[in-house]
């Protein structure tokens, strides 16, 4: 029975190693070049991974992931980032959902090479954020525009919506 304890304590704090986050080496870092952008793909997903899995609050880590995916959707050589206007306007008065928002957007584009259309890019980013506001435990104030689109993605309509 000890032995038990002892490898679930252990396993515990190895799962919460392991989940923490540090972005603090992302504070400020301002990318110069294609070589950059590339290297740092790996270290983007990290934030995208994180803000899609934590709560909508504005501590340092979500701040830190948050401010470098601007930077690193802001000329990013590999790919012209745009934002679906009208979804767009009913997060953009909140910062912790738009962050969520632009993660669906450099993940969908990382993992799909950059080798996806617009359309598909929008949809599958906004659904993203729509089921990351779906989520109680992320602590989404959900606006009555919002709740449309996840009234439309609970009835399997979002992509008509959009």
């Amino acid at each position: 029975m000890k032995r038990l304890m002892i490898t679930f304590m252990t396993l515990a704090m190895a799962v919460g190693h392991v989940c923490a986050q540090d972005f603090s080496d992302l504070k400020g870092k301002l990318l110069k070049d294609s070589a950059e952008y590339a290297e740092l793909k790996p270290r983007v997903l990290e934030c995208c991974e994180f803000l899609l899995n934590s709560s909508a609050k504005n501590d340092e880590n979500n701040l830190i992931a948050s401010d470098f995916l601007v930077e690193w959707l802001n000329n990013n050589p590999f790919y012209t980032f745009q934002t679906n206007k009208k979804f767009y306007k009913v997060i953009s008065g909140d910062a912790a959902l738009t962050a969520r928002y632009f993660a669906g957007l450099c993940q969908t584009a990382i993992e799909n090479n950059f080798d996806i259309k617009e359309e598909d890019l929008q949809y599958q980013a906004i659904d993203k954020c729509v089921r990351y506001s779906m989520y109680k435990k992320y602590k989404v104030d959900v606006s009555s525009k919002l709740q449309k689109y996840i009234d439309a993605k609970k009835d399997g309509k979002l992509k008509e919506m959009l």
